[in-house]
Order: structure tokens, then C-alpha cells, then sequence
């Protein structure tokens, strides 16, 4: 591989720099939990002072273990998320060539999906003022229809939304480094909130949550996770079922979406046995950082360490509480029996099963080519 510049420091905060270079101890503890310092073999500190490569920051999943095992909160995925914005905005990075990534762009890979498919929201979208909305975030509402349909109604049902929001939180631009376009789909997400008055919104994606926490913030709206609203009513669901819990990045330091999922599982009769790696301290399921587009080789290893620890537990499902997680270990785990934790607690079949494929073979053949053609079209 061709050398790749090193990040100069300028799109990066300075505070955060040198946050990262003054209070790391170079202790080791978050090389134990992140490929990139493993296989530097070089400290956050030393990282930061001789500054992170392209390579490396395409390397990271943006999964939060190495500030959460740090003692001192340093965040070197903040390097690396620096050198990504970087790279975009001074032409070191082809990022273009991702574009059928955006989802601020009207053909993108899951608006084709929904497109194919025959999924559309517009009869349960807000026509004018909505306090209360479901957000399910784009992952559910594109490979789960039915369970976002199945979801909504009952938020509908029991008075508490008026609405569904089918918005992106914009998660995907700020992975590929694009500040100016996030900052743009920000904006919108705010407007589009003052403009039909909402007040609340419900959410099923933990990524989604914590985002629009933030881009929201000062806003006035409350937001909650479907878990604390839905009432999924008494009853023994679990058939003597045992389960284990995948926990999401974005979840792994309030624990939010984990501990009311465990909870609710098992007032519905399952038993849970934890893996290795749980909580605060979950493994990446590979999607974070848009890795698979980057180093598929590391996204294998972090696959195939949470089979192992799936196997370890004796479970018999191995459950999610994202999508993109649940969807990820579908497609690459053969023989282990994956879920979202919704389709338990509503006790509904799953309606992803091979999504991820059916999504490839939509490009297969001319047709295809003329639809990927498009989906690439400026």
C-alpha cells in the first residue's frame, strides 16, 4: 500500500488533540479492545503526535471501546474521525465514490431498496401538525416493513404517536467524513421539527437515539426508546428459550436500549446468559464506520469473535436491539439464530431474513446495471 499523509491537525479540534496526547498514559488497556492500536502497536499518545493515516482512520468502526476502557476518556476514534473529514475536504479521500451511500441524496442504496420493493410510508407520514412521531430510523423502515408497520400501530393505537418520521439521523455522513453535508441534514432534521410542532419522539434504533439527542438538544423534545412506551402486556413468550444479548456501539456507555431489553426479555420467561464481551464492553458487529466498505478482513475477525462468544453461552438466540447489527450477523452467520429483540417481544416472525442478499442480487444482470447506473446518476 502506498503511503498514505498523516492528519495535520487542521479539521480537528485542538482541545480534543490535545486531550489525546496530553492525559493518554499509555497504559494499553484500549489496544486490548481496538484493532487499529493492536496493530499499530503504538499508543494513543504517540498516534496522535505522529498523526493518524488515511488507512487507519478507515480502519475504525467509530465503536467507542477505546474511550470506554480508558481511564482518563480519552477518545482516540476522535483522531480518526478527524482524519476522515480531512481527507474528504482536501481530496485525499474519493468519498464520491461512496455517494450511493447518502442518504441525502434522493437514489441511495436503501431509497432503491424501498423503490424495488414496494415499501412506502406516505400513508402514516405526519400531513401536518404531529406532537408525537415514531423515528425508526432508516435500517428498520427499509429491511423490516412489516415490524415498523407493526410498531407504529400500536404506538398509534395507544394515543402515543400520531405519526411516522421516516428522516435519517444523518449517521452515515458524519462516518464518511462529510461535516458540511451533515451539518446540512441537521438543520432539516430541526426544521422539519419546528415546522410540525413536534414534542416527542419515539425511537427504535439506539444510534438514531443518541444522535438526534444531540442534534436536537435545547429543542424542547423529549425523546424515548420504543421499549420504555410500547406495552408488550404479561405473558410467557420465551418457550424455554435461553438468550444472549448483542449490545450496540452506541448504546455501550448509557446501556439505555441494553438494560431495557434484558429487562422486558425477561418478564416475557427468558433466560439470559451474557457473552464475553457485553455491556459497555460489546465487540462491533462490523457495520460501524461503514467498514465493510473499508477493511472487510476486519470486519470477518469481529464477525467470528462474536460466534464464538454466541457458542460459549449454550443461548439458543442470539439477540439485537439494532437492525444493522441484527442484518449483519443474518448475512454472516449461517446456523446461528439472530433476532431483533421486537420481533420477540411482539412475538412476530422476522421479515429481514436475507435481506442483505436479496439487496445485492438487485444489481445482478442488465437490469441491474441500469439500476446501479441510476443509483449512481449525480
Amino acid at each position: 500500500m502506498a503511503r498514505v499523509p498523516a492528519f495535520t491537525g487542521r479539521t480537528m479540534d485542538d482541545a480534543r488533540l490535545a486531550d489525546i496526547r496530553n492525559n493518554c498514559t499509555e497504559c494499553g488497556l484500549c489496544a486490548d479492545s481496538c484493532h487499529i492500536l493492536t496493530e499499530s502497536g503504538e499508543s494513543p499518545a504517540a498516534m496522535a503526535a505522529r498523526g493518524a493515516t488515511l488507512h487507519e482512520a478507515l480502519s475504525c468502526s467509530f465503536c467507542g471501546a477505546c474511550e470506554a476502557v480508558c481511564p482518563q476518556g480519552v477518545a482516540p476514534l476522535e483522531l480518526f474521525a478527524a482524519k476522515r473529514r480531512e481527507a474528504v475536504e482536501n481530496g485525499e479521500f474519493a468519498v464520491e465514490e461512496f455517494r450511493y451511500l447518502y442518504p441525502d441524496r434522493e437514489r441511495n442504496l436503501m431509497s432503491m431498496y424501498r423503490a424495488q420493493c414496494g415499501i412506502d410510508y406516505q400513508d402514516l407520514e405526519a400531513s401536518g401538525e404531529a406532537t408525537s412521531c415514531f423515528f425508526p430510523g432508516c435500517s428498520l423502515m427499509t429491511y423490516s416493513p412489516g415490524l415498523t408497520r407493526e410498531v407504529f400501530g400500536r404506538l398509534k393505537e395507544s394515543g402515543v404517536c400520531q405519526a411516522i418520521w421516516t428522516a435519517c439521523c444523518g449517521k452515515v455522513l458524519d462516518q464518511l467524513g462529510l461535516r458540511q453535508r451533515l451539518q446540512n441534514m441537521q438543520e432539516h432534521l430541526r426544521s422539519f421539527v419546528r415546522e410540525h410542532g413536534i414534542k416527542r419522539l419515539v425511537v427504535a434504533c439506539p444510534g438514531c437515539y443518541h444522535d438526534l439527542g444531540e442534534i436536537l438538544r435545547g429543542s424542547g423534545v423529549a425523546i424515548q426508546t420504543v421499549y420504555e412506551v410500547l406495552d408488550f402486556g404479561p405473558g410467557e413468550r420465551a418457550g424455554g428459550r435461553r438468550c444472549t444479548v448483542h449490545d450496540a456501539c452506541p448504546d455501550r456507555t448509557a446501556g439505555l436500549f441494553g438494560g431495557q431489553v434484558r429487562t422486558l426479555l425477561e418478564q416475557s420467561g427468558f433466560a439470559i446468559t451474557e457473552m464475553s464481551h457485553t455491556r459497555a464492553n460489546t465487540i462491533c458487529c462490523g457495520s460501524g464506520g461503514q467498514l465493510s466498505h473499508f477493511r472487510p478482513d476486519l470486519v470477518d475477525e469481529l464477525v467470528e469473535r462474536r460466534r464464538d462468544e454466541f457458542q460459549q453461552t449454550g443461548a439458543d438466540v442470539l439477540v439485537g436491539y439494532c437492525l444493522s447489527c441484527v442484518l449483519k450477523y443474518d448475512s454472516m452467520l449461517p446456523g446461528v439464530p439472530v433476532t431483533h429483540a421486537l420481533n420477540l417481544l411482539l412475538e412476530r416472525e422476522p421479515d429481514y431474513r436475507g435481506v442483505k442478499e436479496r439487496a445485492r442480487r438487485m444489481f445482478e444482470g442488465p437490469d441491474g446495471e441500469k439500476l446501479w447506473e441510476e443509483v449512481m446518476a449525480d
